[in-house]
């Protein structure tokens, strides 16, 4: 907490600023605001912690600037859903454009710009849910050949490894095919440069690219043109990947554009998907009985081939994938700024182009809603827990809320089941520690540190109990 002097030196020059904001809570401000709050501490910790000390709705300063922090499912229902389109990304865009393309409709403008990308993108087609169904076995067959390869490895960085997998499977589901490792090394470049344009504390037009990142971006892309030129001048009907989907579906689609968003889609997914899958892992080695559950089922699954009905069925796994985007959501601040006009917004008129920090980290844990908050217990999402609490919903929201949540998440949901079935099928993730590890920060999405570990082949046959007959699935120490 800023010292008197420092209290006293921001009322004098910034009081008149708070005047507007006197119905609000928030921690007293210091010469420079609030920031101090924020050197060294992840954001979501510290707009959890705003919500635990002040309530729904806070108000921080950076610096004379005001800011407010929802922790409150009723105005966060209004800024990302019934009042959307006063509320802008924040600099997202002017951030992570050099690296994704400006055709990606995730960092449109709100209104027009953002209807005409959102309706050209091919996950948002009324053929997309096929396509999404379709992936389930070769996305098995692609986790399954990674696992092979994984298993010859004494100790892995988990995260790394996992996000490796991750992007090697969105290839499959996005060409048909897995891409060279350079396309890797590229992909990672391009995240690297926004990343630091993400992070910087400069302004953006000083925090210059890596180097080679120019070349790094036409290669990546071009990849994918390469690949789209190639389908065009030899069809193949049967294929189920996204690009030969949206080629039979949209044939008059500007190559171009299509080459871009079928680069943007792996920057939307590889870095949240494979920490959430990291999370998930870590979470089933504390609790060995909701491990051995998900084991026997997934056992059962891999008993003939994949496909998304009896994925669907695979309650448990649902379950725990629910849970572990619950617990350990990869995106946990969503950020948007007030119109260039003052707004009024939770009973007090903000002034133009003000901060609003949105965070799901409280209200995934908001101990009024859920019962024991800090407990991984897939047990909750079963016998309705699911339907009392469904995606973009006020207490659990991990791809965001209203028409601009992830487009992909219902994908990303495949994924994560797919892959929870397949590893558990076949192997046990060893995991050094399950003490919590650290939580570091990677293209706004956050990165586990430190999560080392090995896959395990299970040797005895985990579906020799009916899938019914399983241990309490929380451990009580």
């Amino acid at each position: 907490m800023p010292n008197l002097l420092s209290r006293g030196l921001f009322n004098l020059f910034f009081g008149a600023r708070r005047k507007p904001f006197a119905s609000l809570p928030g921690p007293p401000p210091g010469l420079l605001g609030n920031l101090g709050d924020f050197l060294g501490a992840q954001p979501w910790d510290v707009c959890a912690r705003y919500a635990r000390a002040h309530g729904p709705v806070t108000v921080a300063w950076l610096g004379p600037s005001p800011a407010l922090v929802l922790n409150d499912p009723a105005v966060i229902h209004e800024v990302m859903e019934t009042r959307r389109l006063e509320f802008e990304k924040g600099n997202i865009g002017d951030q992570i454009r050099h690296s994704v393309t400006d055709d990606t409709p995730f960092i449109a403008d709100q209104g027009e710009d953002w209807s005409r990308k959102h309706g050209m993108d091919p996950l948002a087609q009324p053929w997309t849910p096929a396509w999404r169904a379709a992936q389930v076995e070769p996305m098995r067959a692609a986790i399954s050949e990674s696992v092979e390869a994984l298993l010859q490895e004494p100790s892995l960085d988990l995260a790394l490894a996992l996000r490796k997998l991750t992007f090697d499977v969105f290839c499959v589901a996005t060409v048909g095919e897995k891409l060279p490792t350079s396309a890797y090394e590229d992909f990672i470049l391009l995240a690297a440069a926004a990343d630091a344009r993400i992070q910087a504390k400069l302004p953006l037009r000083f925090v210059s690219v890596p180097k080679g990142f120019a070349a790094a971006k036409e290669r990546f892309y071009g990849l994918f043109a390469d690949r789209i030129r190639a389908a065009r001048q030899a069809p193949a009907p049967h294929r189920v990947d996204l690009m030969s989907w949206t080629l039979r579906e949209m044939p008059g689609f500007d190559d171009q554009v299509h080459a871009h968003l079928l680069g943007g889609f792996f920057f939307g997914g590889v870095f949240s998907s494979s920490t959430t899958l990291t999370g998930a892992v870590h979470q089933l080695q504390k609790y060995p009985a909701v491990e051995e559950r998900l084991a026997r089922e997934s056992a059962a699954l891999m008993q003939g081939p994949l496909d998304f009905e009896r994925l669907g069925g695979a309650s448990w796994g649902e379950a725990v994938a629910y849970e572990a985007l619950r617990l350990l959501p990869a995106v946990r601040v969503m950020m948007r700024r007030s119109p260039l006009a003052p707004a009024p917004l939770a009973g007090v008129t903000l002034p133009p182009g003000t901060t609003l920090m949105i965070s799901n980290q409280h209200l995934h844990r908001d101990p009024t809603h859920w019962v024991n908050p800090e407990v991984f217990d897939p047990e909750r999402w079963l016998n309705g827990g699911a339907a009392r609490n469904p995606l973009g919903s006020g207490h659990f929201f991990p791809f965001g809320r209203g028409p601009r949540a992830c487009v992909a998440g219902d994908f990303a949901m495949v994924f994560l089941r797919t892959a929870l079935a397949t590893l558990l099928a076949r192997v046990r993730v060893h995991v050094d520690s399950t003490e919590p590890f650290e939580e570091g920060f990677f293209f706004g999405v956050v990165l586990p540190k430190g999560v080392t570990g090995r896959l395990v082949a299970r040797q005895r046959s985990t579906d020799s109990s009916p899938l019914g007959a399983h241990p309490p699935s929380v451990e009580t120490a």
